[in-house]
């Protein structure tokens, strides 16, 4: 059995655009970035960023960082689960 799967996110202009206005935070809008950039579902990302950048005019590079670095996901603790 192989281990490889890919995720898939659709329609996510639409979606971002419902997440903004249920009024979500930037650190909510990169989660979403980041899946659509993992996705190989065709994405119009000027309509995206320009989403983002009428909710928060200076936040789209936020968004983007926190998206392309993956600290849009809560880390694991490092700290040792063994007693």
């Amino acid at each position: 059995m192989s281990s490889d799967w890919r995720f898939e996110i659709a329609d996510v202009e639409n979606l971002i655009q419902r997440e903004i206005a249920a009024g979500l935070t930037q650190k909510q809008i990169a989660q979403t970035y980041r899946l659509a950039l993992q996705s190989s579902w065709p994405t119009d990302w000027a309509k995206v960023n320009a989403m983002i950048t009428a909710r928060w005019p200076k936040g789209l590079n936020r968004v983007k960082e926190l998206a392309w670095s993956g600290k849009c996901f809560d880390q694991p603790s490092k700290q040792s689960t063994n007693s």
